[in-house]
C-alpha cells in the first residue's frame, strides 16, 4: 500500500499511524541502547606469569619486567626476605601464609610491602577476589601508600581474570589519567587507557573517556574495544560523523585480524602445539583445578563480538536518521552464529517497516520483508515470538494492507500468550520478596530448573540475558569457584590467618554479590512487566482500529493485487517456502502479502 492510499483513510487512521510509528522509533531507540551501551565482556586473559615478576600482558608474550619496587625498609629483616623467596620458587601457599603474619603484625617486617606482596601471591592462587580485596586496601590508602603506583598493573590484571561484577574498574577509576604516563607503565599503559577511559564512560565523563580510548593505538589487543566504546561514547554525545567512524573501525580491524589469522593458520597451529606441551610439561604432577567462570571466550570470538556490536551501533545511528536502507545493510551482516542475529533480525523488521516512508512505491515489498523477518523471528531454531512487540508489529503491517483478519487474529496471539504471562512474571517477584531469593530462582530459570510455564520462563529468561546482568551472575560463579579452590588446599593453609581472612573475604563478596544480582534480577523482571503492560495497551487500541475498519470495509476486492516480486541478485535464488525452515534462509524470508485496500 502506498502512501498516496494511506492518506485517503480516514483521520483516525493516520493518527492511528503515526502514534505506531514513534512507537516502534522509540522502541528501536531504547533497545539499541541496552545493547550498544552495555557493552561486551572484557579482553580474554591470555595467561599470566610464573615468574612472580610484573602482571601478565595482554598480547599473550613474555611478561613486561616488574617496575622498580621500593627497597625494603631496615625493619624489614628476613620475614618479607623469606616470603619473597617463598614467592619465586612458586610455593604461593607458604609465601601467603607469610606476608599475611607480616601485614597483620604477627610477625616484625614491612608491613605495606607484605601487603602487596600478599595480593601478588594471592593472585598467584587464582584467589582473584582476595587478591583484589588486597589490592582494594592499597588503593583506599591512596598515594601514601609506598606500592600504591605498583597496584595499578595487578589492577589491570585482574580485570582480565574478574567479570565486570567484581567492579575493578571502579578501583581502576581513582588513579588519575596523568598516572599512566610514569615509564613504569609502557608495557601495559594501553591496557590502563582503555580500562580507565571505560571507567569514565561508566561515570558520564564522555570527553575524557572519548580523550583516553582515542589513545590507544591500532597495533594493541585493546584498540577494537576501545574503538567501540569511542563510538558509543560519541553516540551518547549525539556526534554521529565520529561514531559512524569509530564502529567502521571496529569492523575494519576485526576483519583485518581474521584475515592475518587464516593466513598464519599452519604456524599458528604450530605455536599451539608448542605452548600446549610446554604448560603441559609445566603443570606435570600439579594438581588439577576446578576451571575458571565462563566468561572466558577466545581472543578471536571476543573480536567478532565486537565487530556484530559495531554493526548493531552503525544500524542504530543510521536508522535514527532515516537512512533505513543503510541500517539493513548493517544488520544483514550479522550473521546466524552471532549471539545478536536475532536482535538483528528484530531490528531490520523495523527497519524494513519505516522504509515505507521514504520509498512508499515499493511499499509491498517492504512489508513483504518485514513479515518475512518476523517469521524468521518465529522460527522453531528460537523460541516463538520472544519478541512481544514483533506481535505489533505483524499486526500492524496487515493493517496497512487492509488484511484485518489477519491483523485480528495476530492481536489474539498477543493475548492468548501475553497478559497471562505478565501475571505469572509478576508471580515470580511475589514469590521471592528478597533480592537473595530471587538471585536463586532467576538461576535456576536461566538453567530452565524453574518448573514455570516453559514460555513464561523463555521470556523470563530473555529478560535476564541482559549484558549487565550477565557480569553479576558470573562473579558470582567466579566467587563460587575460589570458594571450592579454597576447600582444595592444604589444611595448614585453610587454618591459617590467611586462610581465615580468604574464607571470610568471599563469604561477604558472595552474599553480597547475589544481593545486587538478585536486585539486577528484579529491575529486568519489572521492566519487562511494564513493556508487556504498554504493549497490550497498544494492541488494544489496533485491535480496535481493526474493528472500526472491519466494518467499513465491505466486500473485498474479488482479486487483490498481486505482490511485488522481489528483485533477486546472482548471490542469491527464489524457493517456495513449504513449511519447513532451513538454517541459511533464516533472516531472507519474504512473506507474500497483497494489499486489500481501495484506492
Amino acid at each position: 500500500m502506498s502512501k498516496k492510499t494511506s492518506r485517503r483513510h480516514t483521520a483516525s487512521l493516520l493518527s492511528s499511524r503515526l502514534s505506531i510509528m514513534l512507537g516502534l522509533a522509540l522502541a528501536f531507540s531504547a533497545t539499541s541502547a541496552s545493547a550498544s551501551f552495555d557493552g561486551p565482556p572484557p579482553p580474554p586473559d591470555p595467561g599470566g606469569p610464573a615468574d612472580g615478576g610484573a602482571p601478565p600482558a595482554p598480547d599473550a608474550g613474555a611478561p613486561p619486567p616488574p617496575p622498580a619496587a621500593p627497597a625494603p625498609s631496615a625493619t624489614a629483616g628476613g620475614s618479607n626476605a623469606q616470603g619473597e623467596a617463598l614467592y619465586k620458587a612458586e610455593d604461593f601457599q607458604a609465601s601467603a601464609i607469610q606476608f599475611y603474619k607480616v601485614s597483620a603484625g604477627e610477625i616484625p617486617g614491612d608491613q605495606p610491602r607484605a601487603q602487596y606482596w600478599l595480593g601478588k601471591a594471592l593472585y598467584k592462587l587464582e584467589f582473584y577476589s582476595a587478591s583484589l580485596s588486597v589490592f582494594d586496601e592499597i588503593v583506599q590508602a591512596g598515594p601514601s601508600h609506598p606500592f600504591h603506583k605498583l597496584t595499578l598493573p595487578w589492577l589491570a590484571s585482574l580485570s582480565r581474570e574478574l567479570p565486570e561484577g567484581a567492579e575493578v574498574l571502579q578501583k581502576i577509576g581513582t588513579y588519575k589519567p596523568t598516572d599512566l604516563e610514569d615509564e613504569d607503565f609502557d608495557e601495559v599503559r594501553d591496557e590502563l587507557y582503555y580500562l580507565l577511559g571505560r571507567f569514565h564512560y561508566q561515570k558520564g565523563d564522555l570527553p575524557q573517556s572519548i580523550a583516553l580510548l582515542e589513545q590507544v593505538p591500532k597495533n594493541s589487543d585493546y584498540y577494537i574495544p576501545s574503538q567501540f566504546f569511542l563510538g558509543v561514547a560519541h553516540t551518547r554525545d549525539f556526534k554521529g560523523e565520529p561514531a559512524v567512524d569509530a564502529f567502521k573501525q571496529v569492523i575494519r580491524r576485526s576483519v583485518e585480524l581474521r584475515d592475518a589469522a587464516a593466513a598464519n593458520k599452519k604456524a599458528n597451529k604450530k605455536k599451539l602445539r608448542k605452548e600446549k606441551r610446554a604448560k603441559a610439561k609445566k603443570n606435570k604432577g600439579k594438581r588439577k583445578r576446578k576451571d575458571k567462570t565462563s566468561f572466558e571466550v577466545t581472543f578471536e570470538d571476543e573480536m567478532k563480538q565486537y565487530q556484530d556490536l559495531a554493526s548493531l551501533g552503525l544500524a542504530n545511528i543510521f536508522y535514527m536518521v532515516g537512512k533505513f536502507d543503510t541500517a539493513t545493510k548493517y544488520l544483514d551482516q550479522i550473521d546466524l552464529s552471532s549471539k545478536y542475529f536475532l536482535d538483528g533480525v528484530h531490528w531490520a523488521a523495523w527497519a524494513e517497516f519505516r522504509k515505507v516512508e521514504v520509498d512508499d512505491a515499493n511499499a509491498n515489498s517492504h512489508y513483504q520483508r518485514t513479515l518475512g523477518y518476523v517469521h524468521t523471528l518465529n522460527a522453531p531454531f528460537f523460541y516463538d515470538y520472544l519478541y512481544p512487540d514483533a506481535l505489533k508489529l505483524k499486526a500492524v503491517t496487515y493493517y496497512f494492507n487492509c488484511r484485518y483478519d489477519s491483523a485480528k487474529r495476530t492481536v489474539d496471539e498477543f493475548e492468548r500468550r501475553y497478559p497471562e504471562t505478565m501475571k505469572e512474571l509478576r508471580g515470580i517477584l511475589d514469590s521471592a520478596p528478597e533480592d537473595f531469593e530471587l538471585f536463586e530462582l532467576s538461576r535456576k530459570i536461566l538453567n530452565d530448573e524453574s518448573g514455570l510455564d516453559p514460555f513464561v520462563e523463555k521470556v523470563a529468561q530473555k529478560a535476564l540475558e541482559d549484558k549487565t546482568l550477565s557480569k553479576y551472575f558470573l562473579y558470582v560463579e567466579e566467587l563460587e569457584r575460589e570458594q571450592v579452590l579454597l576447600e582444595e588446599m592444604s589444611g595448614e593453609f585453610i587454618s591459617s590467618g590467611v586462610g581465615e581472612r580468604v574464607t571470610e573475604d568471599l563469604d561477604l563478596a558472595a552474599s553480597a554479590a547475589k544481593e545486587r544480582t538478585g536486585a539486577e534480577a528484579r529491575t529486568r523482571i519489572t521492566k519487562q512487566i511494564k513493556e508487556i503492560k504498554n504493549l497490550n495497551k497498544e494492541m488494544i487500541k489496533v485491535e480496535y482500529e481493526i474493528q472500526e475498519k472491519r466494518k467499513e470495509q465491505g466486500e473485498l476486492e474479488a482479486v487483490p493485487p498481486k505482490p511485488q516480486k522481489p528483485e533477486i541478485d546472482s548471490e542469491h535464488e527464489i524457493y517456495n517456502y513449504n513449511g519447513e525452515y532451513w538454517q541459511d534462509e533464516l533472516g531472507f524470508y519474504r512473506y507474500e502479502v497483497t494489499s486489500l485496500c481501495k484506492e
